[in-house]
């Protein structure tokens, strides 16, 4: 789950849960507080109606139209006879069925607490329960005739114009909270964002990647270190870069000139031992000439000072080209190739596709099988080129196929006894720079796959 998902799911909960602890606290004050008073004031003024109806001997029909006339300022007011005659002023209860405290007005009990004693499973909601049981009531004589009278507020007056802004108030408060919350958790994951993706840009060897972001506060402060590092980083990169292309020049000379004594010397040299010792000195100087060599194309690429020649280059040819040059050593191994190469074009330099595809193709022989098989394929799509080289080698680990990339990796010290594992860096490079993707799938004892994409690009 993203972090942004996170904090809006986090951020809903801590409001649920806000929302749940406000309601117990606001039951817990209804029932200790709260429903006592409401009881007391609906009492009182039931027993002012019914002592206002009795000291003034007011008519049955006129106490009708006095109760009608109360009950439009909010209330809901019933007068029940013990026989079960009732009259209703105002909205009519859901049932009138009394209970057995109700009835006992009729045998000389002085009032009724149903407000204080009525209960539902919701605690507070019960005030608006719309029953005859939730009021309170007290008797009263008209006309001779011993009525009860009950009463309670009805749930429309509750709505009254200050509720109503309240309870707007309210909506807008969380709805903004949830809104600023949301613009806020937008605003701290973009920060976050652009740190993982220069995160990512330095994983890439990408040191100058621009971090735009600007804040005083602690993710700021994460920025500007962020930003030293990265400065570092780069310092450390550049001068190893250029350690590397330093000495790589100066191996040059004194390379050539043992390759070349020695070659004299091979000549003048007429024993077995003398000249085996001789052939070990021209093979180890050709092993770190050629190392320099690779030193010097993978800095030349580092640092952009490559020669750089892109043009739209058919890489069914460049590949067919390198194949018939490695012929040799293809049919000293005994090994079967399989081509099939469809006519393909892509915007690149020549020369460091096939540095890429000789390095590929060696690979595919060295550590192929005797009399084993590579198949090297080529098509063109749409928006993409595909190229993919297999071969029935010995296969790589699991756990190595990420590294074998890295600079200086071997997979093995018997697996790699003359090379120094350049080669494969130099085809990521290469690849790297004209912006294709490299998938490997291999197997131990049975073979590797390397599979690259291409994209498709104008000049």
């Amino acid at each position: 789950m993203k972090l942004l998902q996170r904090f809006i799911l986090y951020t809903s909960i801590i409001i649920s849960v806000s929302v749940f602890v406000g309601f117990i606290i606001a039951n817990f004050i209804y029932l200790a507080f709260v429903k006592e008073q409401m009881n007391s004031r609906y009492l009182a003024i039931a027993e002012q109606l019914a002592e206002q109806i009795e000291e003034h001997e007011i008519t049955a029909q006129a106490s009708s139209d006095f109760l009608q006339t109360m009950s439009r300022t909010g209330y809901q007011i019933a007068l029940i006879k013990e026989d079960g005659e009732a009259r209703t002023f105002g909205e009519d209860f859901r049932d009138y069925e009394l209970n057995e405290e109700m009835l006992a007005l009729f045998e000389g009990e002085p009032e009724y607490n149903g407000v204080r004693s009525f209960k539902n499973s919701y605690m507070m909601m019960s005030h608006f329960t719309n029953d005859i049981e939730n009021t309170v009531g007290t008797t009263l004589d008209i006309e001779g005739e011993e009525w009860a009278l009950f009463l309670r507020s009805n749930n429309t007056s509750f709505f009254t114009e200050f509720h109503l802004v309240i309870l707007g108030f309210v909506l807008a408060v969380f709805v903004s909270s949830l809104l600023g919350i949301f613009l806020l958790s937008r605003k701290l994951t973009h920060s976050l964002s652009e740190l993982t993706s220069a995160t990512q840009e330095i994983a890439k060897h990408n040191f100058h990647y621009p971090l735009a972001i600007d804040r005083t506060d602690e993710i700021g402060q994460l920025a500007d270190s962020f930003r030293l590092m990265q400065q570092r980083l780069a310092n450390t990169d550049q001068a190893r870069k250029n350690f590397i292309n330093n000495v790589s020049h100066d191996f040059q000379s004194p390379l050539l000139n043992i390759q070349g004594y020695s070659e004299l010397l091979s000549a003048e040299i007429a024993s077995g031992d003398g000249k085996k010792y001789n052939n070990i000195i021209q093979n180890e100087a050709r092993r770190l000439s050629n190392l320099t060599k690779q030193l010097l194309v993978l800095t030349s690429i580092d640092q952009g000072t490559y020669p750089v020649h892109k043009q739209q280059v058919r890489i069914d040819e460049l590949l067919d080209g390198i194949v018939h040059s490695m012929l040799w050593r293809i049919e000293e191994k005994g090994l079967e190739i399989t081509l099939d190469l469809h006519p393909a074009t892509v915007y690149a330099d020549p020369a460091l596709l096939s540095n890429a595809w000789e390095n590929l193709l060696v690979n595919a022989v060295k550590y192929n099988k005797e009399f084993g098989e590579i198949s090297i394929h080529c098509r063109e799509e749409p928006s993409v080129v595909i190229v993919s080289i297999a071969d029935t080698g010995i296969g790589i680990a699991e756990d190595a196929r990420e590294k074998i990339f890295d600079r200086f990796y071997r997979v093995s010290q018997e697996r790699d006894k003359k090379g120094m594992g350049l080669g494969l860096s130099i085809v990521r490079e290469v690849l790297t720079y004209h912006e294709a993707i490299v998938e490997v799938e291999s197997e131990l004892g049975k073979g590797t796959k390397i599979t690259i994409v291409f994209p498709k690009q104008s000049g």
